[in-house]
């Protein structure tokens, strides 16, 4: 935009960008001082996430990014380090969420509020 904004919103699309850090930077960039960036994707965490943080067993780090691949969506551990790294988070949460036409699956998410540093 030709002049900055008050909110970034990021839905189910990090996965789908080849270059996210960058996206994610420019988003930021976007931003009025003091505005917000939400982001809500799908993931899987580290095989060793920080203190705090979900750790998914390997089957789930290992199927999951497989399964949305072939769509072209890349699941990343490194979404959520970077864009802690990035701003003063005032929301996090990870879930899971069914899928449809699979009852007992649930595929990781995250939901994410914060402001730049």
């Amino acid at each position: 935009p030709s002049t900055p904004v008050d909110c970034v919103y990021f839905s189910y699309a990090l996965t789908m960008i080849p270059d996210w850090r960058t996206a994610v930077d420019n988003a930021v960039a976007m931003l009025k001082p003091g505005g917000t960036l939400g982001v809500v994707d799908f993931y899987v965490s580290a095989a060793h996430p920080p203190e705090g943080r979900v750790r998914h067993p390997w089957a789930t780090r290992a199927f999951w990014p497989r399964w949305f691949g072939h769509d072209g969506v890349r699941l990343s551990p490194a979404h959520l380090p970077y864009l802690l790294e990035r701003l003063d988070v005032t929301t996090l949460e990870e879930h899971r969420a069914p899928v449809p036409y699979l009852p007992l699956v649930r595929v990781p998410y995250y939901v994410l509020v914060g402001t730049p540093r």
